[in-house]
């Protein structure tokens, strides 16, 4: 089997990568030309440069593709001008769709988030169908991803294409340079506070896990057009979830918290004054995050368990140790909040 990775040195693509060599796969790997591929180059893995933005670089790369994984994103909450998430995300993910039709490839599995369906109310247990796509977004972030999630789904029913959708709900684990680094760094600097005292609820990701639904996906038969949840299958709190990321990577735990009103409070006016024409840089806080860590936002994965036979691979317990074996194998979590 030849696949492709979008985002191949990304999180979830960088993980995916390492399971599919391991699989067998010869593994074509599309990188923008200013990413870090330094592991890729000691693996088996093709390099591939170009960007999603560029439609005919995206084409090149799919030529003689059997099965595309499409995990490159515009990520974090506020990090980047608005159009950039729709540039990547929707505009991108439109020229994957396009470039795999073109070119003949078989499968197409989509990494997407719950985002694509929140509102910024709560969810207890949510599946699939319940919520479906709100009418309004309130960050570019969801907004994007669900244009390009829409963009996929559609070449599926039509018939254009066999493609599907993963969505992810708090990925975590070994690889992440986005949001455990920015949690260690709060932490280290007295700065990370809880929100309502973490007493919400939510149902983390574990990045094994996500690659491992990702997979299946890719090999069952009768499940294209549709969406799967991915969690853990193990809901916790977020303040302890916390806790024990910041204890597994050897940073004091969180004694502070807030209150989830005026966080969201906070947030709000923080988004407001960013939006003035001579401020250029994106919000430190907004209401999506504030959201995400402060809402009971758990998930089922009852469908990908009866349709893909899915099972979680990795559990809390051992995420967590794995995740502190990971840190003490790059050098510690100074070497990635520099």
């Amino acid at each position: 089997m030849k696949s492709l990775v979008t985002g191949a040195t990304g999180f979830v693509g960088g993980n995916l990568v390492k399971r599919l060599l391991a699989k067998g796969d010869k593994v074509r790997c599309f990188v923008r030309k200013s990413s870090d591929t330094s592991f890729l180059k000691h693996s088996d893995g093709e390099i591939a440069e170009g960007d999603v933005k560029n439609y005919e670089s995206v084409l090149e790369a799919a030529r003689g593709i059997e099965r595309v994984y499409h995990c490159a994103a515009a990520m974090g909450i506020g990090t980047m001008p608005r159009n950039e998430y729709f540039a990547v995300n929707a505009d991108g993910t439109r020229n994957v769709v396009q470039a795999c039709e073109k070119t003949g490839v078989e499968t197409l599995v989509y990494a997407s988030t719950q985002s694509v369906t929140f509102d910024l109310t709560e969810r207890m247990n949510a599946t699939e169908d319940s919520p479906s796509y709100p009418s309004r977004y309130k960050d570019p972030y969801s907004a994007s991803k669900a244009l390009g999630e829409r963009e996929v789904l559609q070449a599926a029913r039509d018939g254009r294409l066999w493609a599907c959708a993963i969505r992810p709900t708090f990925v975590w684990g070994p690889g992440d340079r986005l949001m455990l680094p920015a949690i260690a760094k709060m932490a280290r600097h007295n700065q990370l506070f809880l929100i309502g005292g973490g007493r919400s609820q939510i149902s983390p990701s574990h990045v094994e896990n996500v690659c491992e639904i990702m997979m299946l996906a890719a090999e069952k038969e009768g499940v294209s057009g549709e969406t799967f949840l991915v969690t853990d299958n193990e809901n916790i709190a977020v303040g302890e979830f916390t806790r024990r990321m910041v204890e597994a990577v050897g940073l004091p735990k969180p004694t502070k918290s807030i209150p989830y009103g005026l966080a969201s409070a906070l947030a709000g006016v923080v988004e407001k004054i960013h939006k003035l024409p001579f401020i250029k840089k994106p919000p430190p806080m907004s209401r999506y995050g504030v959201a995400i860590m402060g809402m009971n936002l758990t998930f089922s994965c009852e469908k990908a368990a009866r349709m893909l036979g899915y099972r979680p691979i990795i559990s809390l317990d051992e995420g967590m140790r794995g995740l502190s074996d990971w840190i003490m194998e790059v050098g510690g979590i100074e070497k990635l909040i520099g």
